[in-house]
């Protein structure tokens, strides 16, 4: 894939749950909030009737130097989307503190907040805040410049029938890879040539709704999607195959009536083709189910989810997903580092492989905001879950002979598939691995005897 990669990758990443930073610039900085400030209570201030938008209500139409004079903690604005919302009622309920939210006060804090959060539904989180619509001036017509009127630009009909100004500049970055096709009397594949020698099958989710498939690859810093109403049905029993000498990557799909000949693959959505980077890209959910729950220790579960049929989601070392509920009518969302069934190979599970089915590692706190309502789901259970997240490329790892962890608590869930592929799957490896996993008490130990298992077999 062309193009640098300017983004620093992180382990665990940056929005991970597990995940606790000391600058803005690493992550999120969760500080300690004052009594009666979590979000349950930010909840209840919510629903009181207690007027937090600072206008008594009405909804403005707020310029962006109306917006620039509300910079100030007793009077902080703030515009995310288009909208602008009174942070000032919220600031000491932020879970990474005052300092951290004022960095957007006074202006459009779009970008800074997709950073950090792209995930978190702002505007069900500030939904009492709302003070109005942002004002937007389209900059003022310079002489000469190309405008509705006395443009002297010689347009060109491109093949698609757009029209393409000449003089312009190609758009610049990577392109989309390309893409090809074939059957023979059982399967269909589809041939996506990415050229990047890191690609994995664990880059490539794939969803099939009826005969309308969608394909994402994930490449570096940005994500190509593939979108295709089928000419004909196909059996979602995928195989994706991937030659790590130049990134080639098949995805072979059954055909649901053998020696039946396709005369095209079918017919491209709208936005089939596109690449887009991957921070920027649509946040998509899909209904899971929950298809078993162990106990780890007195308040930690192991939580075994199945992918919707249809669906191959393989989640990549050091990536997470989002998890999604409504609770007393707001929405909320967690981060979540996916693990193993175990760190005991004779105790995987295939399903994962095949991307049908993940594990997530959840502790359950009393006073949480989505632990609880996690804590008392059951076998055959929903919830809503994201696409994979995070930028970490296990190729960092190629070189390193030692890998130094440190973890407290749930925070050990990052180092579960570390600690497997160095010491178990790697066999050959001449990696040392040391872990230092702070907890209050013993039993707060998760797994404690596989890890002890690990030391005791396993001189690295």
């Amino acid at each position: 894939m062309a193009g640098p990669n300017l983004t620093v990758p992180q382990f665990p990443a940056a929005n991970s749950q597990q995940r606790i930073s000391p600058s803005p610039s690493a992550g999120r900085n969760k500080v300690a909030l004052k009594p009666g400030r979590s979000l349950m209570d930010w909840i209840r201030l919510g629903r009181s009737g207690q007027d937090l938008t600072g206008v008594g209500g009405k909804v403005l139409e707020v310029s962006v130097d109306e917006l620039a004079k509300h910079s100030r903690p007793e009077d902080s604005w703030i515009a995310l989307r288009g909208k602008v919302y009174n942070i000032t009622p919220y600031l000491e309920f932020h879970p990474a503190g005052i300092d951290e939210l004022m960095r957007g006060a006074g202006k459009d804090g779009t970008q800074l907040f997709d950073e950090v959060h792209k995930w978190v539904n702002a505007e069900s989180m500030l939904e009492k805040c709302f003070v109005g619509r942002l004002k937007v001036v389209p900059p003022t017509s310079r002489r000469g410049s190309a405008t509705s009127r006395g443009s002297t630009r010689s347009n060109t009909l491109s093949p698609n029938g757009s029209i393409t100004p000449l003089n312009l500049k190609p758009p610049s970055g990577p392109q989309p890879p390309r893409q090809d096709w074939f059957q023979n009397a059982k399967s269909v594949t589809i041939v996506v040539y990415t050229k990047w020698q890191a690609m994995k099958h664990e880059f490539v989710t794939i969803d099939l709704n009826d005969r309308k498939l969608s394909i994402n690859i994930f490449l570096e810093t940005h994500t190509y999607r593939m979108h295709v109403e089928l000419e004909k049905a196909i059996i979602p029993d995928y195989n994706v195959k991937v030659h790590k000498d130049n990134g080639k990557v098949e995805i072979i799909m059954p055909k649901s009536v053998t020696d039946e000949q396709w005369q095209t693959l079918g017919t491209n959505q709208s936005d089939h083709g596109t690449l887009v980077k991957t921070t920027e890209r649509e946040v998509s959910y899909r209904h899971c189910t929950i298809q078993s729950i162990q106990e780890v220790s007195y308040d930690t579960k192991l939580l075994c989810v199945q992918l919707p049929e249809g669906t191959r989601m393989c989640v990549p070392l050091g990536y997470h997903v989002h998890i999604k509920h409504n609770i007393s009518g707001m929405e909320l969302a967690r981060s979540y580092t996916v693990v193993l069934p175990s760190l005991r190979s004779s105790e995987q599970d295939i399903l994962v492989e095949q991307g049908r089915v993940f594990y997530l590692m959840i502790k359950i706190y009393p006073d949480g905001a989505l632990t609880p309502w996690i804590g008392g789901l059951s076998v055959g259970s929903t919830l809503e879950v994201s696409d994979i997240d995070g930028n970490f490329q296990s190729t960092q790892l190629e070189k390193s002979t030692q890998l130094i962890l440190m973890a407290a608590g749930t925070g050990f869930t990052p180092m579960v598939r570390l600690l497997y592929q160095t010491l178990v799957e790697e066999q050959d490896s001449k990696r040392h691995v040391k872990l230092m996993f702070f907890n209050k008490t013993k039993k707060d130990i998760l797994w404690k005897d596989q890890v002890d298992e690990l030391q005791s077999k396993n001189d690295r």
